[in-house]
């Protein structure tokens, strides 16, 4: 064992008590994204008795954060991704408080393994990752703009280094019409939950000739208010996804011209929006992904040898790994293969295990950053495939 890889551990156990009970904390206070006030304040305040110089409220979202660690023109730039977000009605059942807990014990062994000179080390605080998607607007302002690696880590019943995720693009339709008593006058009345209903049935339809990758799905969030009232107004959110890029534009595309068919037939005016940035898919850097690995394997835990199947979701991750090299990997909750959004996930983001698998994802990701800093040749590798993938 070398005499940093030693001195690097030896800090993350000694910084693993605090970062459990952080951990701990944002599960009993689960906030949803964009409200996580308390939880961007806790991590921050724990980083800032790190050492870490902690600016707040980046790229205009109150709940985003930088904590910087090294001197101005260190390299390289070693971020950390936190996420702290939390789901509607189940809480931490996605695990983001170990997300936090992960990255913020990784970026403080750090602090206390190397040299300020040697590197720069940042925690960035990633807001919204369930809804609004909060890293695609960080890397629009500019937030990844001279980091040279990104690393984070996820909840998960296997230790792995990756897994595919899908590019992600938020529909909203909202037709309008015009209201009537549905008994006595229905003939005076435009409905809008007939136009609504049409666009999700020619949404439907065009399922059955997409390619396997893709998936299409969505919800009716307001339908009418009474069942004798010809409806004014409706509304519907769908989610498309698809690994490739133009796909995606091209599904998105298919499903508003459903809408706009239905507009025309019901003789309801159209409104198109977004509810969530444009989440893209992620660009894997195997180089990252195997080094995490080796680091997990290293520290005596198994590793799935074979890509774990299932469906892929989305992950605003894919767009900071569009612009810096990046890998999202994945440490291991519980031995039971349950399933994130539910509340057998949540209660694994708090169990013993759930934590175990937390710490030992914050030390392969702070060996993988050191190996990063220690071995030129790696941090070469990891940017030629990186720009590889780009062309």
């Amino acid at each position: 064992m070398s005499e940093r890889r030693e001195k690097l551990l030896a800090a993350a156990d000694g910084a693993t008590p605090k970062y459990r009970r952080l951990a701990l904390t944002l599960h009993e206070n689960p906030e949803i994204g964009l409200q996580e006030v308390k939880a961007a304040m806790w991590i921050s305040e724990a980083l800032e008795t790190e050492g870490f110089a902690v600016e707040r409220g980046v790229a205009d979202l109150p709940t985003a954060f930088v904590a910087r660690w090294g001197e101005v023109g260190a390299r390289p730039v070693i971020a950390f991704l936190a996420e702290y977000d939390a789901l509607p009605e189940l809480g931490h059942a996605c695990g983001h408080n170990l997300i936090a807990g992960a990255a913020a014990l990784a970026g403080v062994a750090m602090t206390k393994t190397i040299s300020p000179s040697d590197a720069q080390i940042r925690v960035i605080g990633c807001p919204a990752e369930e809804t609004y998607g909060g890293k695609a607007q960080l890397v629009d302002r500019g937030l990844f703009g001279d980091v040279d690696v990104a690393l984070m880590n996820h909840g998960f019943y296997l230790h792995v280094g990756g897994r595919p995720a899908s590019g992600r693009k938020s529909v909203v339709l909202e037709f309008r019409g015009k209201s009537a008593h549905a008994a006595g006058a229905p003939e005076r009345g435009v409905n809008a939950l007939d136009a609504l209903l049409l666009a999700f049935n020619g949404i439907s339809l065009m399922r059955q000739q997409l390619r396997d990758e893709a998936r299409v799905h969505g919800i009716i969030t307001h339908g009418g208010e009474a069942a004798n009232i010809i409806p004014d107004y409706t509304r519907g959110e769908f989610y498309v996804r698809a690994f490739d890029v133009e796909y995606l534009e091209e599904l998105e595309g298919r499903l508003i011209a459903c809408a706009r068919g239905a507009a025309e037939a019901t003789g309801t005016d159209l409104t198109v929006s977004a509810a969530t940035l444009t989440m893209l898919p992620i660009r894997h850097n195997t180089t990252l992904e195997r080094r995490y690995e080796d680091k997990v394997r290293s520290l005596g835990a198994p590793v799935c040898e074979e890509p774990p199947g299932g469906g892929a979701g989305s992950t605003d991750f894919g767009n900071v790994s569009q612009v810096v090299p990046a890998a999202h990997a994945y440490f291991q909750v519980s031995e039971a293969r349950v399933g994130a959004h539910t509340v057998e996930f949540g209660l694994a983001a708090k169990s013993e295990q759930g934590l175990a698998g937390m710490v030992i994802g914050a030390k392969a990701l702070a060996l993988t950053a050191l190996d990063l800093i220690d071995e030129p040749d790696l941090l070469k590798r990891v940017r030629c495939e990186f720009k590889e993938g780009a062309q």
